[in-house]
């Protein structure tokens, strides 16, 4: 299974931002966790976005991704950045299974997304630039409301794609948000904020808990990545990872740069040492980190 599954990246966000704001691009600090998994899994090479201008037949069958930065998993989310939401992506994903049809055949197609590993990674969005940000969903739901509200929305993409032949699904819970170097800079905490991780932890608890119903309700094989727990790790002990600076990215000061705004600033000499490229994305070293602790536990939960 491991070497020989397709993998579907869909609609990864802010946490593992595979693709930029156009689905076309990438932000500029190298691999992603999507990619380490894929390689774990057998893959040498990148897996190209479906709306690339060059895609060719070998990327249909080698697996491609439908991401789209800055998505999550309110469709308000993705509509405030002017990105794809997940119902355009999984309307993306239905032509992907057209064009593998005339590629493989029909019968070959079923089997392969019966046999692929579709990865969803979403929900800092839907906080960090919706729910904290902007004065719609505050008014119609306290935060815990919300949280509920984003975990039933995941689980009705869940089944959504399940009707579209998705068997195998790789969910990524939100990071200790807190750490994060912007949400410190904006709480004015030079440690991580409580009031953030509380409220991601609390929120990965309800996604967890949708995620088991899915997994008896529908059949399906569902890995979770507990990215909050990964990063708490890293950012308590960097040393045991080989990191040193954990409070701040590589990317201009560190505290406030994030994305675009990166963009022709200096770096620091050696992101291989730090948590974060910017002030919201991991480097490419954690995300390598990410993957490498997640991807003994996805075998398993994979194949179970």
């Amino acid at each position: 299974m491991a070497r020989r599954a397709v993998v579907l990246a869909l609609a990864l966000a802010a946490v593992m931002p595979l693709l930029s704001a156009s689905p076309t691009g990438r932000f500029s600090n190298g691999r992603l966790a999507t990619d380490f998994i894929a390689e774990a899994l057998g893959y040498s090479k990148a897996i190209r976005p479906f709306l690339h201008k060059r895609l060719r037949p070998v990327d249909i069958l080698h697996g491609v991704s439908f991401a789209s930065a800055a998505s999550g998993y309110d469709e308000l989310t993705a509509n405030l950045s002017n990105v794809l939401p997940l119902s355009k992506q999984l309307e993306y994903f239905t032509e992907y299974k057209m064009r593998l049809r005339q590629i493989a055949g029909a019968r070959k197609a079923e089997n392969i997304i019966k046999k692929a590993v579709a990865v969803l990674s979403m929900g800092t969005n839907d906080f960090l630039q919706n729910y904290y940000l902007e004065p719609i969903r505050p008014k119609q739901y306290t935060l815990e409301e919300y949280q509920n509200y984003l975990a039933s929305c995941m689980s009705e993409d869940v089944k959504t794609m399940h009707s579209l032949g998705i068997t195998r699904l790789v969910v990524v819970g939100v990071p200790a948000l807190g750490c994060m170097p912007l949400v410190k800079t904006l709480m004015n905490q030079n440690t991580c904020v409580d009031k953030y991780n509380n409220f991601s932890s609390s929120f990965n608890a309800k996604l967890n808990a949708k995620l088991g119903i899915a997994r008896k309700a529908l059949g399906m094989k569902i890995g979770y990545v507990d990215a909050y727990g990964i990063f708490q790790d890293a950012v308590n002990n960097p040393e045991k990872h080989g990191l040193i600076e954990a409070s701040k990215g590589c990317c201009g000061t560190g505290t406030v740069e994030y994305g675009d705004t990166c963009k022709g600033i200096s770096t620091c000499a050696d992101a291989s040492k730090y948590i974060f490229w910017d002030a919201v994305h991991p480097t490419e070293r954690m995300y390598e980190i990410i993957a490498g602790q997640a991807i003994e536990s996805l075998r398993k939960q994979l194949m179970s």
